[in-house]
């Protein structure tokens, strides 16, 4: 009798790491950790997950990974973490400014992806006073991009630039 074959299943992680933690300019891990962390953050909405196991998996099971055939830069490890304890640790925070931004806009609540973008934006525009202004709402609006394809990133731009004006000027 021939042995079993073991499977990884859909959606697991390969065998072995193939990009070093160190790969990729340190702008493009901060980008990398930028995304991370609204993954992490959706994945916490949809499996109803605390932070940090939500955390632990993402950085055991996709950093440095090949996912689907591409090879990612691997995210500030520092940065992602910062993120998406600091949001978790200040939930009702960002809450009060979120509802502010949308009611001022008109806007309804936003789906679940987009209120993960908003959520890690506005945090670091709250916590991160060091890093420019530009460069996270860019960071931001590039991770918009990359899901959608209609007026999200307008939304995403203009809530993320009242809000900077509110918590930094």
């Amino acid at each position: 009798m021939a042995p079993i074959k073991k499977t990884t299943g859909l959606g697991a992680p390969p065998e072995k790491r193939v990009v070093k933690d160190n790969a990729g300019s340190p702008k493009a891990r901060k980008t990398a950790a930028r995304l991370g962390a609204v993954q992490v953050l959706y994945q916490m909405r949809l499996n109803n997950q605390d932070a940090k196991s939500a955390l632990r998996e993402f950085l055991d099971t996709r950093v440095g990974f090949e996912l689907d055939g591409d090879k990612f830069v691997p995210a500030d490890a520092e940065l992602l973490e910062e993120i998406v304890s600091g949001i978790a640790a200040r939930w009702a925070d960002v809450d009060v400014i979120l509802a502010k931004a949308l009611a001022d806009g008109k806007k309804g609540d936003p789906e679940a992806l987009l209120d993960c973008i908003l959520r890690a934006g506005i945090y670091e525009l709250m916590a991160s006073s060091t890093v420019d202004t530009g460069i996270i709402i860019n960071d931001y609006l590039n991770v918009t991009t990359g899901f959608y394809d209609g007026s999200e990133p307008k939304i995403v731009n203009a809530i993320l630039d009242k809000v900077a004006k509110a918590v930094r000027d």
